[in-house]
């Protein structure tokens, strides 16, 4: 081989070695590539500068750089994350390697570091906005539970004010029966509404700690009789669940059905509690869809591990269905 022929291929060599190197340069990553001793084989310039940045000194071998990397967080400011690498700058880097292998049978070591920097701060916005909205979460469900009790707050109120009424009813009528001496059909019906309202007193003052006879003494001021086939739990968390919706079915079947009788049914097995609502009003004309307090009951049921369920023919049917698991011993009730 003439000695021209060989310059030139030597020339091409390092001319391509250089436009390989120029190019690895160019790249966002860190790379670089270590023989089968550890030994640096090619590095591009922001892998050297990442290196300093860590030891502050060159990169000579890859033992160098496993050692570093495991140094990082008692030598530097660099905190390390798993494979993830803070530095100082705000920049941050991820770390991976693996083998490559060459044409002749070569194996080399790739080290990289990637620049995941708007990766990370989106991640870290991700989860603070997780966090603000798991905090919300939390603090609507305390809200709901207020809107709850203030509603039966509110219910309670106005049946008391409506059993009132009807004692100012009664008493109205019975000055004008003593005035004129006679009897109509609105003053009769004024003192049986006044009879009524001195009952559900007598038996308020008689039993004022019990919540099931205080549901069924508040349904009676609305002209619900209320009738329970079976038994209810005695345990209060259940019944802390299962009254709101006894209430709103109360509530509902005297706002849209004129209903005198709200029939109740418990059913236990060894696993669930079920509750079934009926009434003898009207029943609805057309599909009942849960919305306001009895949408909200459902969720709260559901949150629970329950389940509520509507049936609109051919008469109104409200299902409601509990785990039994932790439930004290049966406890008739009084109705």
């Amino acid at each position: 081989m003439k000695i021209g022929e060989f310059a030139g291929r030597i020339r091409n060599r390092y001319a391509l070695r250089n436009a390989v190197k120029e190019a690895l340069d160019r790249l966002p990553a860190a790379v670089c590539y270590f023989d089968y001793a550890g030994s640096v084989k090619l590095c591009n310039k922001s892998m050297y500068d990442l290196f300093r940045k860590i030891v502050q000194s060159d990169l000579q071998n890859y033992g160098e750089l496993k050692q570093a990397l495991e140094d990082c967080d008692r030598a530097t400011g660099i905190i390390r994350d798993g494979n993830l690498f803070l530095f100082p700058d705000g920049k941050v880097w991820k770390y991976s390697e693996g083998e490559v292998k060459t044409a002749d049978g070569s194996v080399y070591t790739e080290a990289v570091f990637s620049d995941v920097t708007e990766l990370y701060e989106k991640r870290q916005k991700l989860k603070q906005q997780s966090e603000e909205l798991k905090k919300m979460y939390q603090e609507l469900e305390v809200l709901s539970e207020n809107v709850q009790e203030a509603a039966k707050e509110q219910e309670i109120l106005n049946m008391k004010s409506r059993l009132h009424d009807q004692m100012n009813m009664g008493v109205a009528a019975i000055r004008k029966i003593l005035r004129q001496n006679t009897v109509s059909e609105e003053n009769d019906a004024a003192v049986v509404q006044f009879r009524r309202a001195i009952s559900v007193l007598r038996e308020e003052n008689a039993y004022p700690q019990d919540d099931v006879a205080e549901f069924i003494r508040d349904a009676a001021v609305s002209g619900i009789q209320v009738k329970i086939t079976g038994t209810l739990p005695e345990n209060e968390e259940t019944l802390r669940l299962l009254l709101p919706v006894m209430r709103e079915a109360c509530v509902n079947a005297a706002r849209h059905a004129d209903a005198a009788v709200l029939y109740v049914t418990v059913e236990k097995c060894p696993e669930t509690v079920t509750l079934r609502m009926t009434n003898d009003g009207r029943p609805p004309e057309e599909e009942v869809i849960p919305r306001g307090g009895l949408a909200d009951l459902g969720k709260r049921l559901a949150e629970e591990g329950g389940r509520m369920e509507i049936r609109s023919r051919p008469v109104f049917e409200l299902t409601v269905t509990l785990p039994a698991d932790g439930l004290k011993p049966e406890q008739e009730a009084t109705v």
